[in-house]
């Protein structure tokens, strides 16, 4: 569901999956937008309980379990059982690493991308990489795609708040919601 949030903070607890499109591995970007059921729940897939649910349902249930498991500021999530993450509400997402590993099995597939989603995810991240390079940002990575998410590890140097990045990542943006359809929360 979750990042693209990029939405992952480098200070990754030990423990904790990483499950979303991480914008950077260092900093919490402009917005994730983190879905929850994706794939999994169109293909009738998921955790035990969740067939037949809706993606809000799935959302909602996720979300009271992060309450009751530590972080009492989660949010619910949208009509979609979407979360959306921003600058301003990132403190909402702060939940302990003990409540993912005690909610996950909430989530379509344990909150794990399946190797379909991984298939799915890797070229939507690909088609962003090389906007943002055809946006002149040169020295954009490629992603790293796997069962916990996508992640870019940025090059020394590249300021992810720069007028020249933000712009090119507005202008890339489409891929990024493309692909966060199948991410977790978290």
């Amino acid at each position: 569901m979750n990042h693209t949030d990029g939405g992952t903070s480098g200070s990754r607890a030990p423990g904790q999956p990483r499950r979303r499109a991480a914008w950077w591995r260092t900093g919490v970007p402009a917005m994730a937008l983190v879905t929850v059921a994706g794939l999994a729940a169109a293909c009738g897939g998921g955790a035990s309980g969740s067939a037949g649910r809706s993606n809000y349902d799935i959302g909602l249930a996720y979300a009271r379990c992060m309450r009751t498991h530590g972080d009492l500021n989660w949010p619910d999530p949208n009509s979609q059982g979407q979360f959306l993450k921003t600058k301003s509400n990132s403190a909402a997402f702060q939940a302990p690493p003990s409540a993912y590993r005690d909610c996950q099995h909430l989530l379509p597939h344990g909150g794990q991308l399946t190797s379909a989603e991984q298939a799915a995810v890797t070229p939507l991240m690909l088609k962003f990489t090389a906007c943002m390079r055809s946006h002149r940002i040169l020295n954009f990575p490629d992603p790293i795609v796997n069962a916990q998410g996508a992640v870019y590890d940025p090059p020394k140097g590249l300021d992810p708040n720069s007028p020249q990045v933000k712009a090119a990542r507005q202008a890339c943006q489409k891929y990024e919601r493309a692909a966060s359809k199948y991410f977790p929360p978290g």
